[in-house]
């Protein structure tokens, strides 16, 4: 039996017998396609063959050729190596993106200048993102990322928005939350998430509202049963500044072996340690080279704890943060 490899949207690749249906191919490697009667009649698979050709029910499609933009790749199989493109296909581990409305709910002061804002998801539609990734407001025609600070579990999306007087910009978001009913939202996005539980430690440096999608990786890890050491360090300026330190009480009870430890770089208090906070990560670090790192904060900030990390010995590979994606250093 013949088996060919099959191109889906520049996104990956999977083997196909030639006695196999793309789709169902395609979704034994991981795959997920848009589909419903899995018999050509709804559509929803239809897309282009751009190189080889297939066998469709009784006659052959060629790439180029009449009928080869519209293929129906739940009942087609394959006579050739294949390209083919179809709207809404997923790789394996990949999520897709949607843009939508949300209802926004609950909105509390969680200290000076952070606040908590709970959205709700249309009801209907299973939407889904990995612990550690954000969303986008889009607001006046501008899009602004934040964090989302829960783990998947339904339809309600936390958000933590720092709103202080250095920052009008978060201000007019504030604003428009406060007045408004719904907000459009475009998710998830982000690359550097927990979803299967790692097989080594897991160390969490964080500043300010950087703490956010620390909070949702963590959630994560405890539905995970985690077994591996889980060390959480979250800094800031001031004692107030540590806007939400219930759940470290209780993190502490719901994995195996939890530590946190918190650290102020402008006061003494004798609840925290002082200095920065990757200088008391660093202090407590007698293995480099074991823990993945996952760092949340400000471009300065984690390329500051990155490089302090580098130099003491954590490989490159093992520090995570979405600030290396979307600012990158030259």
């Amino acid at each position: 039996m013949t088996t060919y490899t099959i191109t889906v949207n520049g996104k990956g690749t999977f083997p196909c017998r030639e006695d196999q249906k793309i789709i169902d191919a395609g979704q034994l490697a991981g795959f997920s396609f848009p589909m419903a009667c899995r018999n050509g009649n709804c559509l929803r698979c239809t897309g282009a063959l751009t190189t080889g050709h297939v066998q469709q029910k009784n006659h052959t499609i060629h790439a180029g050729e009449a009928g080869s933009g519209q293929v129906l790749y739940c009942i087609a199989q394959p006579l050739s190596d294949c390209e083919i493109s179809v709207s809404d296909v997923t790789a394996p581990g990949e999520l897709p993106v949607h843009t939508l409305n949300c209802q926004i709910g609950k909105i509390e002061s969680l200290n000076h200048d952070v606040s908590r804002v709970w959205l709700t998801l249309p009801a209907g539609k299973r939407i889904r993102w990995h612990a550690g990734q954000y969303l986008m407001l889009n607001l006046h025609g501008e899009c602004y990322p934040f964090s989302i600070a829960n783990a998947c579990q339904g339809r309600q999306m936390e958000l933590h928005v720092r709103h202080g007087d250095d920052n009008s910009a978060a201000q007019d978001i504030m604003a428009s939350l406060t007045t408004d009913s719904t907000i459009s939202v475009t998710l998830p996005a982000g690359i550097r998430f927990i979803d299967e539980a790692p097989a080594q430690p897991v160390w969490f440096i964080c500043g300010s509202t950087g703490f956010a999608p620390v909070k949702a990786m963590i959630e994560r890890l405890i539905e995970l049963d985690f077994q591996q050491p889980t060390r959480l360090f979250w800094g800031a300026r001031v004692a107030e500044d540590l806007y939400l330190t219930d759940p470290l009480r209780d993190w502490t009870r719901q994995l195996k072996d939890f530590e946190a430890t918190t650290a102020l770089s402008d006061m003494q208090h004798p609840d925290h340690q002082q200095g920065l906070v990757h200088e008391a990560a660093l202090a407590a670090l007698s293995e480099p080279a074991l823990p993945l790192f996952f760092l949340g904060g400000s471009p300065p900030m984690a390329w500051a704890v990155f490089d302090a990390l580098v130099e003491e010995g954590v490989p490159a590979e093992n520090i995570h943060s979405d600030v290396f994606d979307y600012a990158p250093r030259d």
